[in-house]
């Protein structure tokens, strides 16, 4: 039997819900400092996701390795290069997504269930953050206007960021609340 036929007298619907936390029984929320661990995990996870192929294009685009007269040339000095390049570049994707986590901090707090319909609902929204601070980046932008292959590629790693930064928050958010309504 399905939980929410255990009791006869509950209501349907979103009154379900508000009954439900008002009889307190409420056993799918998650503690605000877990759904902030599975924001934290999601983006970690999702910044070495798409970090590690772009700074493989990067590399290979222009290695800085051929660069430097005093590096000898060989495996060893192009392998010790590249990670070299790769831990460098993810700790400069990491200080410039730092400021995009925290301005998902609220939607992590404010998400507290994502069941059913709400998790397409919230994987759309949240997929959409990163390419909208993006946007809004290029079109406000007093300078001169930069290329536009740039503006398309930062456009892209923050859509794949936070994509896969939601995606992984409402997977492991999901989750917990199966198992927390199953016991």
């Amino acid at each position: 039997m399905r939980p929410e036929q255990e009791n006869p007298a509950q209501l349907s619907g979103w009154l379900s819900v508000w009954g439900n936390l008002m009889l307190g029984r409420a056993r799918a929320m998650v503690p605000w400092w877990k759904r902030l661990a599975y924001g934290l995990i999601g983006w970690v996870v999702s910044l070495g996701v798409v970090g590690i192929p772009v700074s493989i294009w990067v590399f290979t685009q222009d290695p800085p390795i051929t660069q430097n007269p005093h590096i000898r040339s060989g495996l060893v000095s192009v392998v010790f290069g590249f990670l070299g390049f790769c831990l460098l570049y993810l700790i400069s994707a990491l200080a410039v997504s730092v400021f995009g986590w925290f301005l998902g901090i609220p939607y992590v707090l404010l998400v507290r269930s994502s069941i059913g319909w709400r998790f397409w609902i919230y994987l759309a929204i949240g997929s959409g953050i990163g390419p909208a601070l993006v946007l809004y980046a290029v079109l406000t932008r007093t300078s001169s206007p930069g290329s536009t292959t740039d503006d398309y590629v930062n456009f892209c790693i923050s859509a794949a960021v936070s994509s896969i930064t939601t995606l992984i928050y409402l997977l492991l958010l999901r989750r917990t609340q199966l198992a927390r309504n199953s016991a």
